[in-house]
Order: C-alpha cells, then sequence, then structure tokens
C-alpha cells in the first residue's frame, strides 16, 4: 500500500485524471473497492509493452482506472477535460454516477481507443510505405542503403 501512496504523493494524493482527492483502502475479499480508492495505472499499458516499474506508474481513483482500460494516458485525460467541460455537475457526482452514465462513458472511451488503434495502423502503414521498395516482380523488397 505504501507503493501507491508514494505514487500519489507528488499528485496531491489526487487522481491524475478527474483530480478528485483519493482514500487508502486495504482490498478486502467480498468486499467491493471504493470508486475513490487509490490505484496505480501503467503510463503506457501493459497490453502494449508498459513496463511494471515506478517510472511507469501513475496514481489514479479506482473509477478512472477502470473507465481507462487500455486508453492512451494523454487521450484518457483529455476525453475527461472533455466531459468535465461539457457536464459541469458531472465533477461533483463523479463518484454517484448510475451504471447507465458509466457504461455511456466507457463506450465513448472504447470510440476514442479504436480510432487511435486506426491511427496507428495508418502510421504503420505509411511506414511499410517508406521502407520497402514495391516492384512489380519483387513486391515486398527492401531498400538497400
Amino acid at each position: 500500500m505504501s507503493y501507491i501512496y508514494q505514487l500519489s504523493e507528488p499528485q496531491g494524493h489526487r487522481c491524475c485524471y478527474c483530480g478528485h482527492p483519493m482514500i487508502r483502502h486495504e482490498h478486502i475479499d467480498g468486499f467491493p473497492t471504493p470508486r475513490n480508492a487509490m490505484t496505480k495505472d501503467h503510463f503506457e499499458p501493459r497490453v502494449y509493452g508498459g513496463p511494471t516499474v515506478f517510472e511507469n506508474m501513475i496514481a489514479a481513483c479506482c473509477q478512472c482506472n477502470n473507465l481507462r482500460g487500455e486508453l492512451d494516458a494523454f487521450a484518457f485525460y483529455n476525453l475527461m477535460c472533455k466531459w468535465l467541460k461539457r457536464d459541469p455537475t458531472l465533477w461533483e457526482r463523479w463518484y454517484s454516477l448510475t451504471r447507465s452514465e458509466l457504461r455511456t462513458l466507457k463506450e465513448q472511451c472504447h470510440t476514442v481507443h479504436e480510432r487511435q488503434l486506426n491511427g496507428l495502423a495508418f502510421r504503420h502503414i505509411e511506414y511499410a510505405f517508406r521502407h520497402f521498395h514495391f516492384t512489380k516482380r519483387e513486391r515486398y523488397r527492401t531498400r538497400r542503403a
């Protein structure tokens, strides 16, 4: 638990995404984790090769951590800013959102994530065309320097 507490100290024990104060919570089996509990979050998701080291960790509340999923940290932060700007009451009622509201926000996160993946795929295609020479005979011949 002190590891997560150390992560949140530079942030003033506030969530890095929504800015709410977080509480220390010891997990007990059979009891749900509060939405405002401190959790560690990988800045670069583990799914995309992010290491589990102190430099790649940030402290986030349980709700933001669950909503973010595999989404890029900067993209999720910008999405949070847009949500909070669009609905000023959202910040006040962040931890008392209904399941349907959370589901809607999660769907928006998935949409942004899919768009990011499409952008990454487009960049990989551009990279391939820059680094490979395409001819009629040898379709994927590597350029020689």
